[in-house]
């Protein structure tokens, strides 16, 4: 079985949380099992309070990994 985990910087509050949160995840996953580890940066646009325009730049991590345990 192959699972995704997937960690996104807002959750985090900051990229160095998201990089301890990372870091913590894939401490539990044995390496051998580790298929890819892969950070990606996407933009986003919002609408202030004041309905003014913006953009801010997120973090993601994503984790690829196989496992033999079934997920209920």
């Amino acid at each position: 079985q192959i699972r995704i985990i997937s960690l996104l910087e807002e959750a985090a509050n900051s990229f160095e949380q998201l990089e301890t949160l990372a870091n913590r995840t894939l401490s539990e996953i044995p390496a051998e099992a580790i298929d890819q580890v892969d950070l990606r940066a996407i933009e986003r646009d919002y609408v202030n309070d004041e309905n003014e325009p913006g953009s801010e730049m997120d973090h993601i991590v994503f984790i690829k990994y196989r496992t033999d345990k079934v997920q209920a």
